[in-house]
């Protein structure tokens, strides 16, 4: 069982290590992750677009590109709490606060505590005033473009935690799925159906 064990983690190990001769180190990949998440989200909630999810594929409304201009292949071991913690960020940034992976009423998490991507879901902040329903359903909306977004950039399945990707296919990812997932900026359509969407 150990020699199972061992085999395993060697082979992993060496995909992991062969995947790129050029991947940058793991600090720099989920500084640019963090980076992009919480830029790509905040851009999500607070940008008027015109487009249509197919009409175009590289950013938000009248700011443009949302992401790092540094280019190469990135990796950062450990996806589901840098991913979080950048969604909890670019919320916190609106005044809405959320939390993950709650371990009572006086002690809730930053980021998620699985390391497993699937398993992560935001709630809400529980010493902070009640969100409105448009609001929950934004963060809901939300979370499931950038999870979806991130998983697809995780060669190896989202329970290793591993993410490679370039600025450009994430920022795609994100801009995309974001797009996809959420119906407009907070300020707009969600204001008039929130009650509605958050009951689905």
């Amino acid at each position: 069982m150990a020699k199972g064990k061992f085999a395993i983690t060697a082979v992993l190990a060496t995909a992991f290590g062969a995947a790129d001769a050029s991947t940058a180190n793991a600090a720099d990949g989920c500084d640019i992750l963090e980076e992009l998440v919480r830029k790509s989200v905040h851009a999500s909630a607070t940008e008027y677009r015109t487009d249509r999810p197919a009409t175009r594929t590289r950013s938000f409304g009248r700011a443009g590109s949302v992401g790092s201009t540094v280019s190469g292949n990135q990796a950062c071991p450990n996806a589901a709490e840098v991913t979080t913690r950048a969604f909890s960020q670019a919320f916190g940034a609106l005044n809405m606060p959320i939390t993950w992976n709650r371990r009572g009423p006086m002690d809730p998490g930053d980021y998620c505590l699985s390391g497993d991507l699937s398993q992560c879901y935001p709630s809400q902040y529980p010493l902070h005033p009640s969100m409105p329903p448009h609001q929950l359903a934004f963060v809901f909306d939300a979370w499931k473009g950038v999870r979806t977004a991130v998983a697809a950039q995780m060669p190896f399945g989202t329970a290793t935690g591993f993410v490679q990707f370039t600025s450009d296919s994430l920022e795609i990812a994100l801009s995309s799925n974001l797009r996809s997932s959420v119906d407009g900026p907070l300020n707009s359509s969600y204001q008039g159906f929130g009650d509605v969407r958050a009951s689905r």
